[in-house]
């Protein structure tokens, strides 16, 4: 295919550029910090729209940006893979875009929308995708091969805050299209260097509150059998919440599922490998199929199968959605977290001197599989879809270009300045409502949009500047839970403790100290596209992959279990599982080679 041929020529300058990728929406924090997983927004808030004069950018390099008029209001068509609500923006993020640039952000989600590939093709064949698209880097190449995306080779160098990652659009750039035109910019960027890993904590790990470890004795774990003994001791002293509502050890959502059972995907790397499509890929550089009996996504839907076989999966699992899970978790509902953003839904500094904060509990024979920083981008784009007016065009990029500025980062990853946190001798510091914003109803005044703070968070819920990215403003990162005054807060008791058990200064030290974890250079490049019999396939495949995986976590028995994962791969055998596992294998080696070259 022609992708194919772009991804092997652009190879060299991939390996050439070592093009890391790596740090994600997913940096932690025990104080509430950024978080991928916005809840629905359940308050509409009426804004009055202003009139603003026109104005413009200051270009970087010689000539200036689009002259914008803001007096009509311009609903933007926002298509969004990465969003977990659908409608209109509102809130106090909705009324700041609002009052800056008189646009309302109508969130288009195919993840919520009930059938994502249908919404996908329909919008591609009107010829309209959206306005604004956010897209994974394949998907995009597709766009920009059937003309649906937007030339911004001429424009983007009149956008400074853009050009701050002139170098890594670029790059990505150099293998979409012809490789001479700019078309997408890479999401989650830094400016840290493209090897760096400066996360306080791994993505995906397991992660226990502190105070009940300790009531169960703080027992050592050397496998999943000891952690799922561990949660069956805490559950049983501990089957309802303190207001009585019933809680279980491991929670699950199925909204989130794309080709798999994203759960199980997500814990495979704790064991070495990453699901992509059809096969995983490990920490050593093998690429095995989705479906190998010795492979990790095997082996944790199996642990999500004894789980429930032991009482400790909620019954809610098959049919809640991520919103549910989150109101689960700031009623302590949810024992065993996994991602490191789930701590903005329970810890704070005042929880952790009681003891009660969530944190890392090594399990001795795991092999985390840990990305690098996101130098480069994380896998997904945000282009302007190519049938905007010229006029709207240039609104688009007005808007994209303070998306990428430090102002504009900074409310992405740290909220607003007097309800969120304070400057102190020039410290950005969280104030009590900012350390709680994500793990209780904070109420938004009404000059700010009013409302619950966290349903009018930013439902894009993906961002160009990744949180680990320093302000040039305080010369510190982004993210709240990076921020020195953060860090200070959050020396408390539970981690003063962990840190006495564990003999680290945090989990990152842990598990490199002891051999448990492998940073991956995470490589940034388009891949192949699926061919319209591939994608039938991938289709096809993946409804049986995710059907059969839920199905399996609630085997009746061992027996159940095995006759159902060998009645899964028979059936995936019948759809052409095999082609699609020879494509996905042919697909990732130049990101495979990339990575060898990096290491």
């Amino acid at each position: 295919m022609k992708c194919k041929k772009l991804a092997s020529i652009a190879l060299s300058t991939v390996l050439a550029a070592s093009m890391l990728a790596g740090c994600g929406s997913s940096a932690g924090t025990q104080t509430g910090g950024d978080t991928t997983a916005t809840t629905e927004s359940k308050t509409e808030t009426k804004t009055e729209t202003t009139a603003t004069e026109s104005t413009s950018t200051e270009a970087a390099a010689g000539g200036a940006a689009a002259e914008v008029n803001h007096d009509s209001t311009y609903t933007v068509d926002f298509y969004d893979v990465a969003a977990n609500f659908q409608g209109v923006q509102s809130g106090w993020y909705g009324k700041i875009v609002k009052d800056k640039f008189n646009m309302d952000l109508n969130i288009i989600a195919p993840q919520v929308s009930g059938d994502g590939a249908a919404l996908y093709q329909t919008r591609c064949a009107a010829g309209a995708l959206g306005d604004l698209i956010i897209l994974d880097n394949a998907d995009a190449q597709e766009c920009v091969e059937s003309g649906l995306i937007h030339d911004l080779t001429d424009v983007i160098a009149n956008y400074p805050n853009l050009m701050r990652y002139e170098d890594q659009i670029k790059q990505f750039n150099s293998m979409m299209g012809d490789g001479t035109r700019i078309y997408a910019i890479p999401l989650e960027m830094n400016n840290n260097g493209p090897t760096a890993y400066k996360q306080l904590h791994v993505y995906s790990y397991p992660r226990i509150g502190w105070d009940m470890y300790n009531e169960v004795g703080a027992p050592d774990l050397k496998n999943l059998d000891d952690l799922l003994n561990c949660l069956s001791d805490i559950q049983k002293a501990h089957p309802t919440n303190d207001k009585g509502d019933p809680a279980y050890a491991i929670s699950l959502w199925k909204d989130w599922d794309s080709q798999y059972m994203e759960c199980v995907a997500q814990l495979t790397k704790w064991y070495g490998q990453e699901v992509n499509g059809s096969v995983m890929i490990g920490t050593d550089n093998s690429i095995a199929p989705l479906t190998d009996k010795a492979g990790a996504y095997y082996k944790m839907l199996n642990f999500f199968y004894k789980a429930n076989k032991m009482g400790l999966v909620d019954p809610d699992s098959a049919t809640q959605d991520w919103n549910m899970m989150v109101s689960k978790m700031q009623d302590k509902r949810v024992y065993l977290y996994w991602y490191s953003w789930q701590y903005g839904f329970w810890n704070t500094p005042a929880k952790g001197e009681e003891g009660t904060n969530y944190i890392e509990i090594p399990v001795a024979d795991t092999n985390l599989y840990q990305a690098s920083d996101t130098y480069y981008g994380d896998g997904r784009v945000l282009c302007v879809g190519s049938q905007v007016s010229d006029e709207n065009f240039a609104r688009l990029m007005e808007f994209l270009d303070w998306y990428a500025s430090p102002e504009g980062v900074q409310i992405q990853h740290g909220g607003t300045e007097g309800l969120i946190y304070t400057v102190e001798n020039g410290k950005y510091k969280l104030t009590e409502d900012g350390i709680n914003r994500f793990s209780a109803e904070v109420a938004v005044p009404e000059d700010q949009g009013g409302g619950n703070w966290n349903d009018g968070n930013n439902q894009i819920n993906q961002w160009i500047v990744a949180s680990c990215d320093v302000n040039p403003d305080t010369n510190e990162p982004y993210g709240t839970d990076m921020w020195s005054t953060t860090i200070e807060m959050n020396q408390t008791k539970t981690t003063k403790e962990w840190t006495e058990k564990f003999g680290a200064a945090d989990d990152v030290e842990y598990l490199l100290n002891n051999k448990m974890m492998t940073v991956v250079p995470s490589i940034n490049i388009a891949l192949a596209i699926d061919s319209t019999d591939i994608s039938l396939i991938r289709k096809q495949c993946g409804d049986i992959i995710k059907d059969a995986s839920w199905r399996m976590v609630f085997a009746k028995d061992d027996a159940d279990f095995d006759a159902q994962w060998d009645a899964m791969t028979s059936q995936l055998d019948g759809l052409g599982w095999a082609d699609l596992v020879a494509f996905d294998t042919e697909k990732y080696a130049p990101m495979i080679e990339a990575r060898k070259a990096a290491q």
